[in-house]
């Protein structure tokens, strides 16, 4: 059997499945399984299956094979995902970054000042530095001079006023794909932060580390920022300091729900990433309660919902935050995705 022959036969399989565009999973598979890359399988389509491999590598790419074609996540067979421009390790224990969750990145930078293309270019609440009145991750030549205007109010910025890394907290942090994110964007920018992630998982914490190590360097690593993770039911254990930015994509799918989604999450990805068993809406009423206590007061909340959950979501958000600014942001298939606000 020629390595075309193989595939095609691999294919079918993944087809009869159910697996959408099985044609590219296929290659996936035996790209990850094999090791050889996808000019190099076209270049040897028509080489027999058993001169390029030994019967162990065989075996291998088989095991693939049936792995994917009994519906187990993509992600969790390569052990990796893609998410905004970068790359997460993943597993089992741990939820896989999804395209929807971008948006949640998008809004939390435009809300640190980022220039951003979120859908109907929405007027985003603004995270503020309270000593400088400076935006968190831009740094005019107006500002090094000491000098900023604030709406129509110029403010004095001594020079001896040290600007402080931005502090972001992410909640329910699973990869740390959201935090991580919006951490190595500041990072390119030279802005120093102080991230910490949490969750309850100690699977997903381990890959939060390792992910974080990979993609922002180590946490010590003196150059002004820093990385944590904390194991913790939500909230961190021990606050020294309130913080600029909050970012949260908790479990939101209902109890309801959970007969509805693919296979390949219901019975692999973490229920408790998933669902509160409920009706998807505890979660944010546990943040709720903790945003006097953790968010700055000139700091911005941002947190992922579910399509038909923005109503009830604004609600929870400004009756803690103590006004009316919850907004929604719809994503890229007109559908409400992010609601965030501001103290």
């Amino acid at each position: 059997m020629t390595i075309q022959e193989y595939l095609k036969e691999k294919t079918a399989l993944l087809a009869r499945a159910g697996i959408d565009d099985a044609e590219t999973e296929a290659l996936l598979c035996f790209e990850t399984a094999s090791g050889m890359n996808r000019a190099t399988i076209r270049f040897s389509a028509e080489k027999a299956l058993a001169d390029c491999f030994p019967d162990d590598v065989v075996e291998k790419i088989d095991d693939v094979f049936s792995r994917r074609a009994s519906h187990e996540p993509l992600a969790y067979i390569v052990r990796k995902a893609p998410f905004f421009d970068l790359e997460f390790a993943v597993g089992p224990g741990v939820l896989i970054p999804r395209f929807d969750t971008e948006i949640l990145v998008e809004t939390a930078l435009g809300c640190l000042g980022f220039p951003q293309m979120l859908p109907g270019d929405p007027k985003l609440p603004i995270v503020m530095e309270i000593h400088t009145g400076k935006q968190c991750n831009t740094v005019t030549e107006l500002e090094k001079s000491g000098f900023f205007v604030q709406g129509i109010v110029p403010m004095l910025v001594p020079d001896t006023t040290p600007v402080r890394p931005v502090r972001i907290l992410d909640l329910c942090t699973g990869s740390g794909c959201v935090g991580i994110t919006i951490a190595h964007e500041l990072q390119k920018k030279g802005v120093d932060f102080d991230l910490l992630m949490t969750d309850i998982s100690p699977e997903a914490a381990a890959y939060a580390k390792e992910n974080a190590k990979q993609i922002l360097g180590d946490s010590d690593n003196k150059s002004g920022s820093r990385w944590r993770v904390e194991i913790t039911d939500l909230w961190p254990k021990d606050l020294s300091s309130k913080f600029d930015l909050i970012v949260s994509n908790p479990p939101y799918v209902t109890k309801d729900e959970m007969e509805e989604l693919a296979p390949e999450v219901r019975n692999h990805e973490p229920d408790l990433a998933l669902t509160d068993g409920g009706d998807g809406l505890l979660m944010y009423r546990r943040i709720a309660e903790g945003l006097k206590e953790y968010l700055d007061p000139y700091g911005v909340i941002a947190v992922e919902h579910g399509c038909d959950q923005g109503e009830a979501v604004r609600k929870i958000l400004n009756a803690a935050l103590g006004n009316e600014s919850a907004m929604t942001i719809r994503d890229y298939g007109d559908k409400d995705r992010v609601t965030c606000g501001k103290r």
